[in-house]
């Protein structure tokens, strides 16, 4: 699936207006994708791809890529994990420990791994595309949220093992950043609870005004 961003306004066009309700919506908790849900339709998910194209790049290099997992394709990405998993440990594991990692894929219908695909030939740091590239990953899930979908950012301890980097088709100079779980929205349960509770400020802000 090849994607573009947005595309760039018409000079002379207004500035959104302000509108208090985005921010709002932006702090609000986020419901995750339900197990037995539906993907995002085709033109749902190239909006939200493209909507996470839209993320600070420093140079224009577009330091990423995306690889999107639904259907039976879940079943694949299972494999890899668990082959990832007798990589990193070895001896007989548990068969409870192997279906935990192999049922990582299933929790939602669709998956967007995201992939930092640095230009290590650019004067800009790689630190600052890997950034980049973390960054569609929240966006990804913004982008989701604000079409109605449950989304949630996934991750696990063999995405740098052979067996998931071959899936995904890594190059070596590529990392797997984790991965984004899509589907229509689960109901909120207990996380609708603290809906609204953040993170205290206190001593996280330096203010340097004169």
């Amino acid at each position: 699936m090849e994607v573009s961003g947005p595309s760039q306004p018409a000079l002379g066009v207004e500035v959104p207006p302000a509108d208090p309700r985005f921010v709002v919506r932006l702090a609000a908790v986020r419901p995750e994708p339900a197990r037995d849900g539906h993907p995002p339709s085709p033109d749902d998910l190239r909006v939200i791809l493209g909507t996470a194209t839209t993320v600070p790049d420093h140079g224009d290099l577009t330091p990423w890529r995306f690889v999107v997992s639904s259907g039976a394709g879940r079943e694949r990405f299972a494999r890899a994990l668990v082959a990832g998993l007798r990589e990193q440990r070895t001896g007989d594991l548990p068969e409870a420990v192997l279906a935990k990692m192999a049922s990582k894929p299933f929790a939602a219908p669709c998956q967007v791994m995201v992939v930092a695909s640095p230009d290590r030939s650019s004067n800009v740091e790689v630190w600052e595309q890997v950034a980049s590239a973390t960054c569609t990953g929240y966006a990804l899930v913004l982008a989701a949220t604000g079409l109605g979908y449950g989304a949630v950012w996934k991750s696990a301890g063999v995405l740098g093992s052979r067996a998931v980097r071959a899936l995904f088709r890594c190059t070596p100079d590529e990392q797997l950043l984790g991965w984004v779980n899509l589907g229509t929205p689960a109901p909120l349960g207990r996380k609708g609870l603290v809906a609204g509770s953040r993170v205290d400020l206190e001593g996280r802000v330096l203010q340097i005004d004169s």
